[in-house]
């Protein structure tokens, strides 16, 4: 092994311990609005209940997401597809509105005893051009994940359940891609390559709680899931808007989640009528979203020669002065 691979290996073990090490504060921070995941609940058939709709809104400026350089990772032109343009690949950042309304954030109830039958939809998590699709989802336990490849590259995946005392997994396996998609169709100037699904890998959990999913070639590869009792629970659309039905009335918690921050509001419904209810969230998990890109960066894109990583799916931006994603998502 030459002096380059020494370094870069050396790099990639830091990035590695530096994710692992982060992880117990991560959970910390991500668990402390849900204590009360470990209840039992008892479906009912032909149950109704009331109606519980409302909005999500992000107050507050989001800290500078991480940054990963592609050359100290497998796979840098192709995943590099996405990318700053110099060599760097952002961490996901939250889809906003034009009023800071909040996509993808997970609202659920807490404690909920007795209602509606559960949903028997399984979540299919897909990874496409370096990226777990979708980046956040929800799934009642006893369901089954289906992890689908559509990259024409390997990804090592890691299934983790965060908790205080650290990151515990429960799934490793090898994802490989479908044997007819070929990375220089997606390299060439003419982009002729087509996604399709390898061979997928199936997962069933058995415990309440936050996933993490990574990838082990990929550090940048972070997706996450709620699993959950009961199915009082719903993914916000893109204003920001939810829906629960056939909420049974009483006093509950309504938790609002999202791996860039967390919201606990005391609601009570009542019988008949619909609620509406709009909840602010404020950003206060800047152990996700904590990293610069370097003032001076030892291994720059240079160490990959002449050759340059070009972002032809997404030029990944960020306005550090307001705080605000400027790129958008393919």
């Amino acid at each position: 092994m030459n002096l380059m691979s020494l370094t870069l290996h050396h790099r990639l073990n830091q990035g590695v311990m530096k994710w692992t090490r982060l992880l117990p504060i991560v959970a910390m921070s991500l668990n402390v609005l849900l204590p009360g995941l470990a209840w039992t609940y008892e479906g009912l058939p032909d149950f109704t209940g009331q109606q519980l709709a409302g909005k999500v809104k992000l107050k507050g400026k989001i800290s500078a997401p991480k940054r990963f350089n592609l050359v100290l990772f497998s796979d840098p032109y192709y995943c590099g597809r996405i990318s700053d343009g110099k060599g760097w690949r952002i961490s996901p950042m939250p889809a906003l509105g034009e009023s800071a309304e909040l996509s993808g954030a997970v609202v659920f109830l807490e404690k909920v005893k007795k209602g509606k039958l559960g949903t028997t939809t399984d979540t299919i998590i897909q990874t496409k051009n370096c990226v777990f699709f979708p980046y956040v989802s929800v799934t009642q336990v006893g369901q089954t994940f289906h992890f689908q490849n559509w990259d024409p590259i390997e990804h090592k995946l890691e299934v983790l359940l965060t908790s205080q005392q650290g990151a515990q997994p429960l799934l490793g396996e090898s994802l490989q891609p479908h044997p007819e998609n070929r990375k220089s169709d997606f390299l060439s100037a003419g982009q002729t390559g087509i996604h399709k699904a390898g061979p997928e890998i199936t997962y069933h959990p058995h415990k309440l709680g936050i996933l993490v999913f990574r990838c082990r070639l990929h550090d940048y590869m972070e997706g996450w899931s709620l699993v959950l009792p009961h199915p009082y629970f719903a993914i916000t659309g893109k204003n920001g808007e939810f829906s629960l039905e056939d909420v049974p009335p009483g006093e509950y918690n309504l938790i609002v989640w999202h791996p860039l921050g967390q919201q606990k509001t005391i609601i009570e419904v009542g019988a008949r009528k619909t609620s509406s209810i709009n909840i602010l969230i404020t950003p206060n998990s800047p152990t996700i979203y904590a990293e610069e890109e370097p003032t001076n960066n030892p291994f720059g894109i240079d160490l990959v020669g002449d050759s340059s990583i070009v972002p032809t799916v997404e030029l990944q931006t960020w306005d550090s002065v307001s705080g605000s994603e400027l790129g958008a998502g393919s």
